[in-house]
């Protein structure tokens, strides 16, 4: 799930921009929560755990850009989009590296077409992950997931500082939740991160320094995913 914020104090643009983020998001069917303001926070906290925001420059008078300044000190990995019905004032957007600028009204066929390129960056896929209560009470990055194995009827999650983590869910729905995220089956009981895929080897793949078996059933289809995340890394 993604938090995503909105600060706009035009109670009609907020919800205009409310609308084209749910349509948007329910049509990737990625699920998001949406926090609203209407006013500039006084505490940063709030943000936390935000994955994006949607500020406009002006807010009730204020600036938006600046208090984008500090929310970035604070909480750097949070994508930031600029929205302004001026647009002499979305160059500096530039100033704060946002990800994108929307003029108002927003057109929603302009939306969709640069919303699909900012999911698709390198910058925001790091968001992508899993927030389940069967798992842990935060979320988990799926670039944080080293491999899951299935193992006593339960399966494990390795992470990338070797936590692990035990779960009840089922591979098979492990599999549903990781497609397309860059994961792929070496062997029955195991689901690997493909971009900490070191080499295929004849019986065995190398995930960092750990060894996990290949068996024939799933070596083609591993290898071919293998080198389409080569290609496309």
């Amino acid at each position: 799930m993604f938090n995503i914020g909105i600060i706009e104090d035009c109670e009609y643009d907020q919800m205009n921009t409310k609308k084209l983020i749910d349509d948007f998001f329910k049509n990737k069917k990625i699920q998001i929560k949406i926090h609203s303001f209407a006013s500039l926070p006084k505490d940063l906290s709030v943000f936390n755990n935000f994955d994006l925001l949607f500020i406009d420059v002006k807010v009730k008078d204020k600036n938006g850009i600046d208090f984008c300044k500090n929310i970035i000190h604070y909480y750097p990995d949070i994508t930031i989009i600029i929205t302004s019905a001026h647009p002499q004032y979305l160059i500096d957007g530039y100033r704060i590296h946002a990800s994108r600028y929307f003029l108002k009204p927003i057109d929603p066929d302009v939306f969709t077409f640069e919303m699909e390129e900012v999911i698709s960056g390198s910058d925001f896929i790091r968001h992508f992950g899993i927030t389940d209560s069967r798992i842990a009470p935060y979320k988990i990055l799926f670039s944080e997931i080293l491999y899951i194995e299935y193992l006593d009827r339960k399966t494990h999650i390795v992470l990338t500082d070797g936590k692990k983590i035990e779960t009840t869910i089922s591979l098979k729905e492990w599999l549903s939740i990781v497609d397309g995220y860059g994961f792929a089956q070496p062997y029955k009981c195991f689901l690997v991160n493909l971009q900490y895929v070191h080499c295929i080897l004849p019986k065995d793949i190398l995930v960092k320094d750990v060894k996990i078996p290949l068996s024939k059933h799933f070596k083609k289809e591993f290898t071919i995913a293998f080198d389409r995340s080569r290609r496309s890394a």
